[in-house]
């Protein structure tokens, strides 16, 4: 597989996964066991149509956008970028008082919040795919990138996760094991989970929710994201089955369909899934994201 099919796919898979599970969001995992899964879904609360994606797409779209711009990755210009945030793609509460900060002119070294939420971790994957080549600078970067927003330990910890699983799924180096390692530098509490659920693959899904957990929270949504990556043989199992743990489902399937789609490429993704909002400007921040890996390999070498 081409390497810039996997980039395509990790991107693309992210916002097709956010749209999968945003109609689901909040819901319990006995309300979402009622239902069938097949295609993306209106919000029944009316908010967003089938295929729009949340702030799971629009923060990573800003981060693709100040990576490409960039090269590197700055704060002060991603912090910029999020100043253009819709807040009506339900941005949580952490994000939301961050950016209503940097609104009104504060630096990103004073508006970080000690929150343990989702909203770092679920946006990272670009700076796995650009900077795969060192997995050192991934790792900071990561870091870097959550305590603008996420200054908990759980959020920076999942931050990195998402990060560094995608660099070496890209590079064809995924070990979960290093992964575990990597992440208790930041957070024991974090490792021992997403370790947990690699223990857990062979067992039925509620099960994994009612032990993980469905929270908004790091510690829920990254290892339940990591279980349906790494229970799932294909693409579309594994959002679905992130659709189906209930509570934030938007964000554990936008990470899960990161994964997949870096791992399987674009062509594991259904071409039904192509309706998926902005369909196109988001492809093509994968291949400027692919350029931009691209380049920064032909100035080392």
């Amino acid at each position: 597989m081409e390497l810039i099919e996997q980039f395509r796919g990790c991107i693309i898979g992210l916002a097709v996964g956010d749209a999968l599970g945003m109609p689901y969001e909040g819901m319990s995992f006995e309300e979402v066991a009622k239902i069938d899964i097949k295609y993306f879904s209106d919000s029944p609360t009316g908010d967003l149509k089938a295929g729009q994606w949340t702030d799971d797409t629009e923060q990573t779209i800003f981060l693709a956008e100040s990576i490409i711009e960039k090269v590197y990755f700055s704060p002060k210009d991603f912090s910029e970028k999020l100043k253009k945030a819709s807040l009506m793609r339900r941005y949580g509460p952490t994000s939301t008082k961050v950016i209503q900060k940097l609104k009104k002119g504060y630096s990103w070294r004073e508006v970080g919040i000690v929150s343990d939420t989702c909203g770092s971790a679920m946006r990272s994957s670009p700076i796995g795919l650009v900077y795969s080549f060192n997995y050192n600078l991934v790792e900071d970067y990561a870091v870097l990138s959550s305590i603008i927003t996420h200054k908990g330990n759980g959020a920076i910890s999942g931050s990195v996760a998402v990060a560094i699983s995608i660099a070496m799924i890209v590079n064809n180096e995924f070990n979960l094991d290093r992964v575990v390692k990597i992440v208790s530098k930041y957070d024991n509490f974090l490792s021992e989970k997403i370790e947990q659920v690699y223990e857990m693959t062979s067992e039925n899904i509620g099960r994994v929710v009612k032990k993980i957990g469905n929270s908004i929270l790091s510690y829920n949504t990254v290892p339940l994201a990591f279980y349906c990556f790494l229970s799932s043989s294909n693409f579309e199992e594994a959002v679905i089955k992130a659709c189906r743990c209930g509570g934030d489902t938007d964000t554990i399937a936008a990470m899960a369909g990161a994964l997949s789609g870096a791992k399987f490429g674009l062509k594991s993704i259904p071409d039904k899934y192509r309706k998926v909002e902005n369909f196109e400007y988001i492809f093509s921040l994968a291949d400027k994201l692919y350029n931009t890996y691209t380049k920064i390999l032909d100035v080392l070498s």
